[in-house]
């Protein structure tokens, strides 16, 4: 089974894939570039909110995932609805935000709109045989580290080189395949904690098999029909 993760970079985005034998490495401007290079593509994990709120739905996943993660809970941020995500600006975004489900919108959140709304417009036209299920990164390392949280920060050389030692444990082809990136790509278009979390969301993908685990949505589909559920 090919199967990918997929992390946001400043060059677009960073996709780990592995085709059953080994692992590979593509850095495209779209999901789209990606799928037209890897076109027997059959399953990705992707950080990036999929399945958003309406005036008729409202997604409750956050909550979950907060209570996964604890005290490392920040690391979980709500998306903006989905009329917010298409907002031209960010004042627009916050004030659709309010109305339709009564809070603003983060600049973080709003910071990454655009990916949000590439990917929500790609599960329009995905083909069939593809899956592409949002994921977290440290979701997928507390289950990669026996169910512990990992409590030190990715950003720092310490907590970089603990996330990435659970992968190289079980997969030590990975240190190799990090370097190869590194040289590939300056930190100014692919920066080393989204090829980690790359990484990570392809060994979870990977590892899951036919059956990708999932936290469900309370609230299950949105508007769009689009199962709000995070694979790990």
């Amino acid at each position: 089974m090919k199967v990918a993760g997929m992390d946001s970079c400043p060059l677009g985005w960073i996709a780990i894939i592995h085709d059953s034998k080994t692992f590979k490495y593509e850095a495209v401007k779209s999901i789209e570039e990606l799928v037209k290079i890897h076109s027997d593509l059959e399953r990705i994990f992707i950080d990036i909110p999929i399945g958003l709120s309406s005036d008729h739905f409202t997604r409750t996943i956050e909550s979950k995932l907060r209570k996964e993660l604890g005290n490392r809970s920040s690391t979980i941020f709500s998306p903006a609805c989905r009329k917010a995500v298409y907002a031209s600006n960010y004042d627009e975004a916050r004030e659709i935000n309010k109305q339709i489900i009564g809070k603003s919108v983060s600049i973080q959140s709003y910071n990454i709109s655009k990916k949000i709304k590439e990917v929500d417009l790609f599960l329009e036209s995905k083909q069939e045989h593809l899956d592409v299920f949002e994921s977290h990164p440290e979701i997928c390392f507390k289950y990669l580290n026996n169910e512990n949280v990992i409590q030190s920060k990715k950003s720092t050389p310490e907590g970089f080189q603990e996330r990435f030692e659970i992968l190289t444990n079980s997969y030590p082809e990975l240190e190799q395949f990090l370097e190869s990136i590194q040289n590939t790509f300056t930190k100014s278009k692919v920066k080393p904690d989204d090829i980690l979390d790359a990484m990570v969301l392809c060994v979870a993908s990977l590892n899951s098999e036919d059956n990708p685990r999932f936290f469900q949505d309370d609230n299950t589909i949105d508007q769009k029909g689009i199962f709000v559920r995070i694979g790990y």
